[in-house]
């Protein structure tokens, strides 16, 4: 059995190989023809099997596998003398081993199941039966127990009731609250629009900005139907009651206008695509610097492309965070840098897909990471080690995959993998640098062996619904005696 679990994992192994054996038109590019697909099908099956094979020194084993009519054959063998045969058909499955043959009727498994579920019901019956008798109740005092469980209902039904209620009343005050706040911010009185030969020009009125924001958090502080909604919610979870926010606001109020006062912010709009906003909170007088946020973009939907660039930093100093995005249908480019430190992300783009990538990141000029991707290769390093992969065609027309380890003090590890077609094999080869040995999977055409029907075997010992009963009630018996 380990043997079959074994041959089984090659089918894994084995379904890589596709693309790999597939026609290429370039190192890299596999997929065109299945090579798997084609091999099964160039199988004359009059005359042949279909055998996974792995082989490690000296030793084979195979797995071999035959469709039959409604028959279906999986023989193992080791180093080429047959040592199991499992065969599926309508009436169950046989399985061969030392010269004797087991069934195990599908019906028979059925028939267990509805047993053992019947013999359980049958011991909670008993069960039940031997429980201590208690004194039955009285019809008084069963009229009693349903009058107080109907009184329990309707309480409950009046509390769900009241509850839903209260939920559809706290709906309505959060939406009235919420359309009183927004309507304060009315884009007319806090934005001068100005537009002129395709350009539109969008500044905010900080005055009337700071004079909707006092309006509506003043009304918002001023609201009983709210309060009473976040009372009664702090009161259940622990947080700030309403009073809390109301003297937050009152302390907060002047110093946060004051600095909405103080907020410049424009934006520049053409007809060309070009995109300039300009953003500035503090006053010039202040001992606080002005923080400043800039964004440049040109941006062309009807061709798929984007380059925006956007800063963050002090008025009258360098930005101390660049953010740049540059995108079309060819490459990807997206960059976040802060002074010394950025992480870098490129990518190309042919057919729809990924050709190319680059991942890096610098922390202080100092690299700690490092990405690349290709058609036919992956190489990723780090502080503490790195990896890489690659594909190429060998001078001998082997499909090679290689995995190289490298740790932060320069020792490798090397991982081969060879996809290749010898006779009539498709082959996956595998070995390491840490081993003289390789292993070997295949999906090979052999000569047709001669496997026998084993239903039609002489003797064959039925595996019956008693047999298994018989060791499952046991089971059952000893859990009960054992919850007891």
């Amino acid at each position: 059995m380990k043997r079959i679990i074994s041959c089984m994992l090659v089918v894994m192994m084995l379904i890589m190989a596709a693309s790999a054996f597939a026609e290429s038109d370039g190192i890299g590019r596999f997929g065109k023809s299945n090579a798997l697909t084609k091999f099964i099908k160039a199988t004359d099956a009059k005359t042949q099997d279909i055998a996974l094979q792995v082989e490690s020194g000296d030793a084979s084993a195979d797995l071999v596998i035959r469709a039959d009519g409604d028959k279906l054959h999986f023989v193992t063998r080791a180093n080429g003398v047959e040592d199991g045969h499992v065969q599926f058909d309508p009436n169950g499955v046989y399985v061969s081993a030392d010269g004797s043959v087991t069934l195990l009727r599908y019906a028979t498994v059925s028939t267990v199941l509805s047993d053992i579920s019947k013999e359980v019901d049958a011991m909670l019956e008993e069960a039940v039966k031997n429980l201590p008798e208690e004194k039955e109740p009285t019809q008084e005092e069963i009229a009693k127990a349903e009058k107080a469980l109907q009184k329990a209902v309707n309480e409950l039904a009046i509390l769900a009731s009241a509850a839903e209620a209260q939920e559809q009343a706290d709906a309505a005050t959060l939406s009235a609250a919420a359309v009183s706040f927004a309507n304060k911010f009315k884009p007319e009185y806090i934005l001068d629009v100005k537009e002129e030969g395709g350009r539109v020009q969008i500044d905010l009125r900080s005055e009337a900005y700071a004079s909707a924001l006092a309006d509506a958090m003043d009304e918002l502080m001023m609201n009983p139907a709210l309060a009473e909604l976040v009372d009664r919610q702090a009161a259940l979870t622990g947080e700030k009651g309403f009073a809390a926010y109301q003297k937050q606001w009152a302390a907060n109020r002047e110093a946060t206008l004051a600095a909405i006062r103080t907020m410049q912010s424009t934006d520049v709009i053409d007809e060309n695509g070009h995109w300039v906003s300009h953003f500035q909170i503090g006053e010039e007088q202040s001992a606080i610097k002005i923080l400043v946020c800039d964004t440049d973009s040109w941006i062309d939907p009807e061709n798929g492309y984007a380059d925006i660039t956007a800063t963050l930093g002090f008025k009258g100093e360098a930005p101390f965070l660049v953010y740049q995005l540059a995108v079309d249908q060819y490459a990807y480019h997206e960059k976040l840098s802060s002074g010394d430190s950025y992480t870098d992300v490129q990518m190309s783009f042919a057919d729809g897909k990924i050709s190319s990538g680059k991942v890096v990141t610098e922390i202080e000029g100092q690299e700690w990471m490092r990405a690349e991707v290709g058609e036919d290769y992956f190489y990723m390093k780090g502080q503490n080690g790195g990896i890489s992969t690659s594909v190429r065609e060998t001078w001998t027309g082997k499909t090679r995959y290689e995995l190289v380890a490298e740790s932060a003090d320069g020792k490798e590890a090397t991982v081969t993998v060879d996809f290749y077609e010898y006779g009539d094999s498709l082959v996956c080869e595998l070995y390491t640098s840490e081993s003289d040995q390789s292993a070997t999977f295949k999906i090979s055409r052999i000569d047709k062996l001669d496997i026998p029907d084993l239903n039609a075997s002489e003797k064959i010992d039925e595996i019956t619904a008693e047999k298994i009963e018989g060791e499952l009630t046991n089971l059952l018996k000893s859990l009960t005696v054992t919850v007891k």
